[in-house]
């Protein structure tokens, strides 16, 4: 509830579509709006920051240059995961960021994956806002990985979640 809520809407009617489901699940205070979606903001000339992504075929052949952080339930990064990646589930990676190894410098090179994408993404925006500088979503995440049959592992002995 304490939580600053700021959205990015297109027009008029999906404020109100947005604010009615806010006020459905107990958040009531939106903070602020862009209305005319990111392309508003764009347009103005403000600031735009980007994150990086490379493929699963790029991540195979520099993977010494990188530290890999998985960030799908344990579960699932039992079932396979890329050789020397380090675990830590997405939902807890705000809290535990001290928890990283030292190969996850702000300044190191990080590739961040899950099954597809979705929650690596999440994580890739988490690790920017607290200043990591390079750091990449592994497109497609596993599931590219796995399609082109590249190398996993299955233990488990390298998660810090």
């Amino acid at each position: 509830p304490e939580t600053k809520v700021y959205l990015v809407v297109d027009g008029p009617d999906a404020l109100e579509q947005a604010t009615l489901f806010l006020a459905r699940q107990g958040l009531d205070h939106v903070a602020g709006v862009l209305a005319g979606g990111f392309e508003a903001w764009r347009d103005a000339g403000l600031p735009v920051e980007a994150s990086g992504t490379i493929n699963a075929r790029e991540l195979a052949e520099s993977r010494d240059s990188y530290a890999v952080l998985d960030v799908r339930e344990i579960s699932e990064f039992e079932s396979g995961h890329i050789d020397g990646a380090t675990n830590l589930y997405v939902g807890h990676l705000e809290d535990r960021l001290a928890d990283l190894p030292q190969a996850f410098g702000k300044t190191s090179r990080v590739a961040v994956t899950c099954s597809v994408g979705h929650r690596a993404s999440l994580a890739v925006s988490i690790l920017k806002r607290h200043g990591y500088e390079d750091v990449r979503n592994l497109l497609g995440g596993m599931t590219a990985w796995q399609q082109l049959g590249l190398p996993t592992v299955r233990e488990s002995e390298q998660h810090a979640a």
